[in-house]
């Protein structure tokens, strides 16, 4: 989980073991094929937003990479909110987290998490 600028840092995330990454912004960049399988979605971290039809999709990109062995990016702008948001839906859907448990779980490596208002609903 990280900001925009994380997904750029293609020697850190090798390193890491990344295979897969989930761009949840508005941004387009040039893509690093050749290391990673990506999936962006065009998504604003607005209130209004409806992020819940994509958990379906993004679940299974998840899912994918893990049960490959590889490790899954997600990135957002400043990786608070809408980062947040999919990996919270990835935890409760395919790890029975409760909502809260989610957060607090997240918030212990990253300390602002805070999906906006309309992504909690």
């Amino acid at each position: 989980m990280g900001p925009f600028q994380s997904a750029f840092k293609t020697s850190d995330l090798i390193e890491s073991g990344v295979t897969h990454i989930l761009n949840v912004t508005c941004k387009a960049y040039t893509k690093r094929d050749r290391y990673f399988k990506y999936l962006d979605l065009h998504i604003y971290d607005e209130p209004q937003e409806n992020a819940k039809k994509y958990f379906r999709i993004t679940n299974r990109f998840i899912n994918e990479a893990l049960n490959n062995g590889g490790k899954v990016l997600v990135h957002s702008i400043e990786g608070k909110s809408r980062c947040a948001t999919f990996i919270l839906a990835y935890l409760i859907a395919n790890h029975g987290f409760k909502l809260r448990d989610g957060l607090q779980l997240l918030r212990q490596f990253v300390g602002e998490v805070e999906p906006n208002e309309g992504f909690m609903q």
